[in-house]
């Protein structure tokens, strides 16, 4: 959950962090478009295919996974073996292998997933570079580098692969501090779709625990 949490931050937030390479017009307008298309979402779909590989045992795992998101702290992450979704209010964290589902109160702490926190946090825990142009399949993508500024930080590095006409995220990868290199690569992007608030409550299926901690 916490490399995905990051995920979402780097999604939502690279177009507000500032460039660390001074006098290029080029990536300054590329933040100042992103900066504006996400002040104007309401709620967000993301599919995305998640890869981490595992420095130690050197072996890979591949999720699929998709990420909706709404104003008011409306989040849902459906993953193969887990979902989790809150409506700004409960917690709900489904783990499909174990066949329990936790229920907790949504914390808005400093710790806490928060669409909104994060908007206005990243920039300052993270410098931004711009590392240039590279070619995704038939399309020319900007790439840019997030550092964190801590050295506590959970990660050493993140970099993001940006569509700089459709303005979308195509690829996030992100290296922690046990050199584990996580990978997300996302096949579908649409804003301001009008999701039911339906969608961020969850009903606890037939026959799963029930672990209510609120």
């Amino acid at each position: 959950m916490k490399r995905l949490t990051i995920f979402l931050a780097v999604f939502l937030c690279v177009g507000f962090v500032q460039v660390g390479r001074a006098g290029d017009d080029e990536a300054q307008d590329l933040v100042s478009r992103l900066q504006k298309k996400y002040d104007d979402m309401n709620d967000l779909s993301v599919d995305f295919v998640q890869t981490v590989h595992f420095a130690v045992t050197q072996s890979e795992q591949t999720f699929h996974g998709k990420l909706l998101m709404k104003k008011g702290n409306k989040y849902r992450v459906d993953l193969e073996q887990e979902t989790i979704v809150t409506d700004g209010v409960s917690l709900w964290n489904f783990n499909k292998t174990t066949n329990q589902v936790f229920i907790d109160t949504y914390h808005e702490s400093p710790k806490s997933f928060s669409p909104q926190r994060i908007l206005s946090n990243l920039p300052g825990n993270y410098a931004a570079t711009d590392l240039g142009k590279e070619k995704m399949g038939e399309t020319e993508v900007s790439v840019v580098k997030l550092m964190p500024k801590s050295s506590s930080a959970n990660v050493k590095w993140i970099k993001a692969w940006i569509d700089p006409d459709k303005l979308e995220m195509k690829k996030i990868e992100l290296q922690d501090i046990s050199e584990n290199l996580w990978s997300y690569t996302v096949s579908d992007t649409r804003m301001n779709t009008n999701i039911a608030d339906s969608r961020f409550h969850f009903d606890v299926p037939s026959g799963v625990e029930v672990i209510d901690m609120r």
